[in-house]
């Protein structure tokens, strides 16, 4: 978070654009925050609105961080409730955007508060920090990636009842793009086009080190 930080303040933060599957996206984000959702026994649900585009164009990366970023702050202040990841295409006028959103039952944000919430490692205010820790980056990074992206990111949010963060990215261009509508189920299965490789059987020592809980 600090490179990132330092990278976008210097102004050196390169970004790709490539052709991407956002089902994929959505599929990686879930896999890998569902961990961290059933540890803590919070419901993490995902839902796809409207049928998606198979490919669209943009950073992968960044759009993953973002995401990862938003759900890992649901489920960090979110203690009775649930977490839900919904992703749905919106085209106006000509143009297409899909848009992210991250919604959860979690301790909320006064409007006193909200103006604070995007500057650099700031967090609601000091209990916030005792209490979950953090370095405060995490949405300042966010919103400079949305606007590097030519997006949007917003917030509501109510003190005790939860925040709904939205994020709204271009597609580039997708006409004659295919589109589907997975189903929630489909996000936990594995692809069936994913070859099966041998794995080979090691034996020796592993040192792991991790800074983590």
């Amino acid at each position: 978070d600090i490179l990132d930080h330092s990278k976008i303040e210097s102004g050196r933060l390169e970004l790709e654009r490539v052709s991407y599957s956002p089902i994929a996206i959505v599929r990686d984000v879930a896999r890998l925050m569902r961990v961290r959702a059933e540890a803590k026994g919070i419901p993490f649900r995902v839902e796809f609105q409207t049928e998606l585009p198979t490919r669209i164009e943009g950073d992968p990366t960044r759009v993953r961080q973002v995401l990862i970023n938003l759900v890992g702050n649901g489920l960090k202040f979110t203690e009775v409730g649930s977490v839900r990841l919904s992703a749905s295409l919106v085209e106006s006028a000509g143009a297409a955007r899909i848009v992210f959103e991250v919604a959860d039952t979690g301790i909320g944000i006064s409007s006193a508060d909200r103006a604070r919430l995007f500057q650099p490692f700031r967090q609601a205010d000091g209990s916030t920090t005792r209490r979950y820790g953090g370095t405060g980056l995490g949405l300042s990074i966010s919103k400079h990636l949305c606007e590097l992206m030519d997006g949007t990111i917003e917030f509501e949010s109510q003190p005790g009842r939860g925040t709904t963060v939205r994020v709204s990215l271009p597609t580039g261009p997708i006409e004659g793009v295919e589109r589907t509508r997975p189903t929630e189920e489909s996000v936990d299965t594995p692809r069936g086009d994913t070859p099966r490789v041998a794995v080979p059987r090691l034996c020796g020592r592993v040192l792991l080190v991790e800074d983590g809980a």
